[in-house]
């Protein structure tokens, strides 16, 4: 229950978050401190619940889920005020759809995400996917990108953009761009491993195997 109440006021706060963007410098700065205090949360219910012995095939699906809302709110409120391409936000989503698609096929089969029931058969697939190393520095590039962001508008409500804009429009987009081929890099084995999903071929595997 507590990982779970962790992940709730995640998505809870991301909403919050937005809310406060845009209403001047003082909300922003609030605004940018929580987006890194979001996606730090993310860690911390996969430690409480293994601290609190509350690990379970669920929980890991609500964390993921968590961790979509979060994400996707972010990536399309940015988009939306110009701070990003509109088609960022359309690729991570359809990313997203298509390797939620395939693990929740395979989740009926007994696979998880990550750990050791894990769909990922190869050990590069797995390196790529559900190592430690990988997870954690995904999200590290997401709090970074996603906090970068915030403190721009954050700049720019506060009139100090405008010197310093030909110096930190290049690390935005470094970082956001950066962030979205490691995201695009992480589900590229989900759907070559689980191709027989989208296919329709595993599910008759396995009916066949039964």
């Amino acid at each position: 229950m507590k990982a779970t109440f962790v992940t709730i006021l995640r998505i809870l706060l991301v909403f919050v978050t937005i809310a406060l963007l845009g209403h001047g410098t003082t909300l922003n700065a609030i605004a940018t401190f929580l987006i890194a205090c979001i996606i730090a949360m993310d860690a911390l219910d996969g430690y409480i619940a293994r601290r609190y012995g509350e690990t379970s095939r669920q929980g890991a699906v609500f964390d993921i889920l968590g961790d979509r809302i979060v994400e996707n709110v972010l990536w399309i409120y940015f988009a939306c005020v110009g701070e990003l391409p509109f088609w960022i936000p359309i690729i991570v989503i359809t990313r997203d759809v298509v390797v939620d698609n395939i693990r929740g096929q395979a989740l009926a089969e007994g696979k998880t995400a990550f750990g050791d029931a894990t769909m990922q058969k190869e050990a590069w697939a797995r390196l790529i996917v559900s190592s430690s190393w990988s997870r954690g520095l995904y999200a590290t590039t997401k709090a970074v990108c996603f906090t970068y962001l915030a403190l721009m508008i954050t700049l720019e409500s506060a009139g100090a953009l405008s010197s310093w804009f030909i110096y930190l429009v290049p690390i935005k987009f470094l970082l956001v761009y950066g962030t979205v081929t490691f995201c695009i890099l992480r589900g590229l084995p989900v759907v070559w491993e689980g191709r027989g999903y989208l296919l329709g071929s595993g599910l008759k595997e396995t009916s066949q195997a039964k």
